[in-house]
């Protein structure tokens, strides 16, 4: 086969319904495009539609169920559940004043 300059590179158009179809390493270009590449090399981009309709599906808009639970971030309010440090002074004994700052092995 005798390709040339002039020919159009093929171009298949898939369209994703989720956005968890998109995998997980995915590089973008300065403009904002995503792309991924397969295994054997073949680039994927992702159409700018489909990655804007994702941002209003409703996954998007729940927090991830691993969050860890903050105040005024992923639980409303500024309810604090721990109780303030002590104020007690903590003792580590008295010192000799002989002992070096620490050992070192050389």
């Amino acid at each position: 086969m005798d390709q040339r300059a002039t020919d159009a590179i093929p171009v298949r158009r898939v369209r994703l319904t989720d956005p968890s179809q998109l995998p997980q390493n995915l590089g973008t270009t300065p403009g904002g495009t995503l792309f991924s590449t397969t295994p054997g090399g073949t680039r994927v981009i992702y159409d700018r539609d489909f990655m804007l309709h994702c941002k209003d599906s409703p996954v998007a808009r729940t927090p991830p169920s691993e969050l860890p639970k903050m105040p005024g971030f992923s639980i409303g309010g500024d309810v604090m559940t721990s109780q303030p440090p002590s104020q007690e002074p903590v003792e580590n004994g008295a010192s000799k004043g002989e002992e070096h700052p620490f050992d070192m092995d050389l």
